[in-house]
């Protein structure tokens, strides 16, 4: 799912489920049909807990039954994934292009909007950064280009360096690498989502993932450092976050923060006070990849398996097998829309 590049290592997601051409072009997409590679419709997956899905993928889960309905093909390395406007949309970090995916149809289409290096949704619209200096909004059922704000003349962001975005009340948030030194710190500019304008820049630390949005704060990993910080999003106050060894995933629900572990825990948070309240094992099921949150419950991607657990008793209650795939790959970004889980495959 997942969350999660710098040269960016693709190893994890960060899914909060509350969840292209240059700028100045007309503002239409390019559009094709059958984004596993543009020569046909989409896989459809007949109801089986058993399917196995495929790279480059996005798998549709029944989130009662854990029965998998569809294995849709999308474009290489699908490591972001996003719900907007009733569709679902994977940033393929193969190619910098998006894939839509229609529910009523499970077939995907391939959206063109220059390189794409971010995505996030807003829940109506997606939030991409593209072309190495832009940060556009595009419509969440089409992909039409609506806004676009070029953020100064110098290369900020390049496909797997960083660039990646998180929506809040107020504001855009985006980590900025320094391109070309993946060693050096980042970091996260605050935007006016309506201008553009840079309002606030703050220090991160090395390998940074997506940041993760609330109503008050911004919550970022920095691999580098395997630190999570919590940032307010109106003083910009940090602090540091209780965290495993190796913080890889984070998603907000419950009233709680929930941070998967690569060591195969996940940390139920309290946001205010940042006391760890429960920790969680799914060791068992490959490495720990993608957290993310809806219909009432953590879903949890591994190397081979989405996994749900129960705010109400922080247990794991279901497990729905995936795949076998070699290491560092497989089940990733996590989304939810209308009692399914759509789980993106690199």
């Amino acid at each position: 799912m997942t969350t999660a590049r710098v040269v960016w290592a693709p190893m994890a997601i960060c899914s909060c489920l509350v969840l292209l051409p240059a700028c100045g072009g007309s503002g239409e997409s390019t559009v094709e049909g059958g984004a596993g590679g543009g020569s046909g419709p989409s896989n459809r997956a007949s109801p089986t807990r058993n399917h196995m899905a495929d790279h480059a993928t996005v798998v549709r889960v029944d989130a009662a039954s854990g029965d998998v309905t569809a294995v849709v093909p999308v474009g290489p390395d699908p490591l972001l994934l996003a719900v907007a406007s009733g569709r679902t949309w994977t940033l393929n970090l193969g190619d910098g292009t998006l894939s839509l995916v229609d529910p009523s149809s499970n077939e995907a289409s391939t959206v063109h909007r220059g390189e794409v290096v971010g995505m996030t949704s807003d829940g109506r619209d997606l939030w991409v950064a593209r072309e190495r200096n832009v940060v556009s909004r595009l419509d969440g059922d089409t992909g039409r280009k609506e806004d676009s704000f070029v953020l100064g003349s110098k290369p900020l962001f390049a496909l797997r360096d960083a660039g990646f975005l998180g929506v809040g009340p107020e504001s855009v948030w985006l980590t900025v690498p320094q391109v070309g030194e993946p060693a050096e710190p980042h970091s996260l500019w605050q935007l006016d989502p309506e201008t553009g304008q840079v309002l606030r820049r703050l220090p991160l630390g090395r390998d940074v993932l997506p940041p993760v949005v609330d109503d008050r704060y911004v919550w970022i990993i920095a691999m580098g450092e395997r630190n999570v910080t919590r940032i307010d999003q109106r003083s910009a106050e940090t602090a540091d976050v209780p965290a495993g060894p190796l913080p890889l995933s984070l998603a907000v629900g419950d009233g709680s923060l929930w941070l998967g572990d690569e060591s195969g825990e996940v940390w139920r948070i309290e946001p205010e006070t940042l006391k760890v309240l429960a920790t969680i094992e799914v060791e068992g099921r490959g490495r720990l990849r993608g957290t993310g949150f809806g219909g009432g419950l953590v879903w949890v991607t591994t190397e081979t398996a989405l996994l749900a657990i129960d705010p109400a008793t922080d247990q794991v209650t279901l497990s729905v097998p995936l795949g076998n795939f070699e290491w560092d790959t497989g089940p990733i970004g996590i989304g939810y829309l209308d009692g399914s889980v759509w789980v993106s495959v690199e």
